[in-house]
């Protein structure tokens, strides 16, 4: 099967063969561009078709692939943690813009999908974040390097989870500059006594709440969050007031959510 009868008999949208098939070759797009007449060898064809089947059924190309792009960055994912979405790119924009200027502020993000800051107490300088639910690290990595003068503490209740987030690390070359921890909460970091930033991108969904079929094949304990979506981000957010070393908070959650944080 050469490349262009490859993307010409499947079901799936073009585009999405594209990423398929240049995936399945490691190469990039414009080289199946480049080279149509191209024959694929047995395993590759027998790669292609079954990432071809996988997506007919709804899995996300973020899994199949094993690759999802992030703040202009290729983070691995796996389904043991959640797709970045671009929303969250917007709380990585608020913690940098806060980390600049401290300030209060809801900002939109996506469609009813906001980041909220919020300063707490006073402080002369901040040298640490605490990435709360770091999932695949995206989160915490991309503000690593995007602030080399930080350090940074990200934890997750899964040790998939933090597997995953830890090889991230090691491939943007931040493994030094973020310590992964596994628990709950603030618990991971009982024994902090500097001022940090807390980011967080918690499960908010509630319970029940329909979702579309790609989210279907995610973590469901990184996307619900009890009958109001709020189990997770309340106490967070009231461990994080309670604590004296809490310089402010960066989070993600929904429009109606923010009013009671």
């Amino acid at each position: 099967m050469k490349i262009s009868e490859a993307l010409n008999c499947v079901d799936i949208s073009r585009l999405e063969a594209e990423i398929l098939l240049y995936s399945t070759l490691g190469t990039d797009r414009s080289y199946l561009l480049i080279n149509p007449d191209m024959e694929l060898s047995d395993d590759q064809e027998s790669t292609f078709i079954e990432y071809i089947e996988r997506r007919s059924k709804g899995e996300p190309i973020a899994y199949i692939t094993g690759i999802k792009e992030f703040y202009g960055r290729e983070f691995k994912v796996t389904s043991d943690v959640l797709i970045p979405r671009p929303s969250t790119e917007g709380l990585i924009d608020l913690a940098k813009d806060f980390l600049n200027n401290p300030c209060d502020e809801v900002r939109d993000v996506d469609n009813a999908i906001v980041c909220i800051s919020k300063h707490l107490n006073k402080c002369s300088s901040i040298k640490t974040l605490v990435d709360i639910g770091t999932g695949s690290g995206c989160i915490a990595i991309t503000l690593a390097l995007e602030v080399p003068n930080i350090k940074i503490i990200a934890t997750d209740v899964s040790d998939k989870a933090l597997k995953v987030a830890k090889s991230n690390a090691e491939k943007h070359g931040v493994s030094d500059r973020i310590d992964f921890r596994t628990g709950s909460l603030l618990d991971p970091i009982a024994d902090l006594n500097e001022e940090f930033l807390l980011v967080s991108n918690p499960p908010y969904v509630p319970d029940g709440e329909a979702i579309n079929d790609e989210a279907q094949y995610e973590p469901r304990s990184a996307i619900f969050a009890g009958d109001e979506g709020l189990d997770l981000i309340e106490p967070l957010i009231k461990s994080a007031k309670n604590n004296s070393y809490c310089w402010g908070f960066v989070v993600e959650c929904r429009r109606e959510q923010a009013i009671s944080l």
